[in-house]
């Protein structure tokens, strides 16, 4: 792996680790969507809907996945990578952080329920 894919995953964690815990304590539509498995974190860093979702909740996650955006256009134009770069690291760092009974996106394109064990996560991950 190199230095800059490294480099930048270590960026969009900590981008990632400030912005989203702010996300959540402001919402708590958020939380509970999260809590009962209706969205879940996706390998490219953003947000998804597991199944079927309300006009509400596709409204929330897609107003979350813009402020993501931002944040890894931003980060991504500041540490020199691109922004597809930098989503995709933040996405495995989240994913890595989900907690048991949260959903998330395995690399197969199919939704899991985090256990006790670690994430399925795509093998380019740092």
């Amino acid at each position: 792996m190199n230095r800059a894919i490294l480099k930048t995953g270590l960026v969009a964690f900590v981008a990632l680790g400030l912005a989203m815990p702010a996300m959540a304590q402001r919402d708590p539509a958020y939380e509970a969507a999260r809590e009962n498995g209706s969205i879940g974190e996706k390998p490219d860093g953003y947000l998804g809907i597991v199944g079927g979702g309300d006009g509400q909740l596709q409204r929330m996650v897609s107003d979350i996945n813009l402020k993501r955006k931002q944040v890894y256009t931003d980060r991504a134009s500041a540490e020199g990578s691109t922004v597809e770069q930098f989503a995709f690291t933040a996405g495995c760092n989240t994913i890595s952080r989900t907690k048991p009974g949260e959903k998330y996106q395995a690399p197969d394109g199919s939704w899991k329920t985090r256990d006790s064990s670690p994430p399925v996560r795509d093998a380019r991950c740092p």
